[in-house]
C-alpha cells in the first residue's frame, strides 16, 4: 500500500499484530454492544455501514477507483449481500450464548475446513502436517464441547463453528481468479456496503431494527466497524505486503489468545480446563495448517482476513 496509510515508518511485524488485535476485539465490543440494548441484526447493520464509510473515504484518500463493472458488481453482491452477511451473523448471533472467547477460538477452526473442501473440491494433497493438523483441531472442538466447570450453550457452538464452516467457503471464493483481480480495497468497499443493504433488509423484514439507539451502544458498534473492520483489514493488508503470508500467519493467529485475554479482562470470562486445552489444541493446528501449503497461505492470508 504505497503512498498511503500505514505507508512510512511501521513495520510489517506490527501491521499485523494491529491487525489481529483489532480483529480480536469483535467479540467483546460485539458482547458490550448488548448490554447497552443492541441485538445482532442492528449492530451488524450498524457495522457493515460504518465500515463502508470509512473503506470510501480510504479508497479516496488513496485514489482507488471504485467503479464496478456488472460481472464485479455481481461478485461484490453476492460476497456481501450473502456470504459476508452470513458469516458474520453466525459469528454474532454464537456471543448471545457463549463466552467472547469461546466464539473466536470456535470460529477459528475455519482453517482446518478450508483444508477439508480444498481436498474435496479441488483435490488437493493432504501431507501428514495437515492431516495431524486435522486430527488437533477435532480433538480441540470436542474438548470445547465436552462437560467441564465451564456452562457451555450448544447454540453459541453450532452458530460459530457454522460461521467457521461458511467462511472456508467464502475463503475458498476469494482465491478464484476473478475474484482475485478485484482491488482489495474496493472488493472490501463493496462487500461492507452490499452487507449493510441486505442486514437493514432483514432488520426491517424481520421487524428487529432498533430505533432510536442507545448512545453507548452506537459507540461500541462504532469502534467495530472502525477498529475491528477498517483499520484490521487495511493493517493486514499493509503488514502482509511487508513480511509475507508466512511470518504474517505466525502473528495473526495471535488473534486467538488477544480474544482470551480481553474476555478475561473486560467481560470476566474464565474457560474450564477443558475449553482452555481446546483453544491450546486449535491454536496448533490453525498455525500448523496455514504453513506449509503455499497457495493455502495466500488465500487465508491475503483473502481470508479481508472481510472477517
Amino acid at each position: 500500500m504505497k503512498n498511503g496509510i500505514f505507508s512510512i515508518g511501521i513495520k510489517g511485524e506490527l501491521l499485523v499484530f494491529l491487525s489481529a488485535m483489532g480483529f480480536a476485539t469483535m467479540g467483546v465490543l460485539g458482547k458490550m454492544a448488548y448490554s447497552y440494548g443492541l441485538n445482532t441484526t442492528t449492530l451488524l447493520f450498524l457495522r457493515f455501514f460504518i465500515a463502508a464509510i470509512i473503506l470510501f473515504l480510504v479508497s479516496h484518500i488513496l485514489k482507488r477507483p471504485l467503479k464496478l463493472n456488472a460481472k464485479d458488481g455481481i461478485i461484490g453482491f453476492g460476497f456481501g449481500f450473502i456470504g459476508y452477511n452470513l458469516v458474520s451473523f453466525c459469528y454474532f448471533y454464537s456471543l448471545n450464548f457463549i463466552p467472547a472467547s469461546l466464539t473466536a477460538v470456535i470460529f477459528f477452526t475455519y482453517p482446518i475446513f478450508v483444508t477439508l473442501f480444498s481436498f474435496a473440491f479441488f483435490k488437493e494433497k493432504l501431507t501428514p502436517n495437515k492431516i495431524l493438523s486435522l486430527i488437533l483441531g477435532s480433538v480441540g472442538i470436542l474438548s470445547i464441547v465436552s462437560p467441564g466447570k465451564a456452562q457451555v450453550d450448544y447454540r453459541g457452538i453450532i452458530f460459530s463453528l457454522l460461521g467457521g464452516i461458511l467462511y472456508a467457503f467464502y475463503v475458498l471464493g476469494l482465491s478464484l481468479p476473478r475474484v482475485k483481480k478485484i482491488d482489495s480495497v474496493k472488493m472490501s468497499f463493496y462487500t461492507n456496503i452490499f452487507a449493510a443493504l441486505g442486514m437493514g433488509i432483514a432488520a426491517l423484514v424481520s421487524n428487529t431494527f432498533i430505533y432510536p439507539i442507545n448512545i453507548f451502544a452506537l459507540s461500541y458498534a462504532a469502534l467495530i466497524g472502525i477498529f475491528a473492520t477498517s483499520v484490521a483489514m487495511l493493517a493486514l493488508f499493509a503488514g502482509v505486503k511487508r513480511i509475507g503470508a508466512v511470518k504474517g500467519s505466525i502473528i495473526a493467529n495471535m488473534e486467538i489468545v488477544i480474544a482470551c485475554i480481553l474476555g478475561a479482562v473486560f467481560l470476566n470470562e474464565k474457560m474450564g480446563i477443558y475449553q482452555l486445552m481446546g483453544a491450546v489444541l486449535i491454536i496448533i493446528s490453525a498455525i500448523m495448517v496455514s504453513l506449509p501449503n503455499k497457495a493455502l497461505k495466500k488465500v487465508s492470508l491475503e483473502n481470508s482476513f479481508e472481510v472477517k
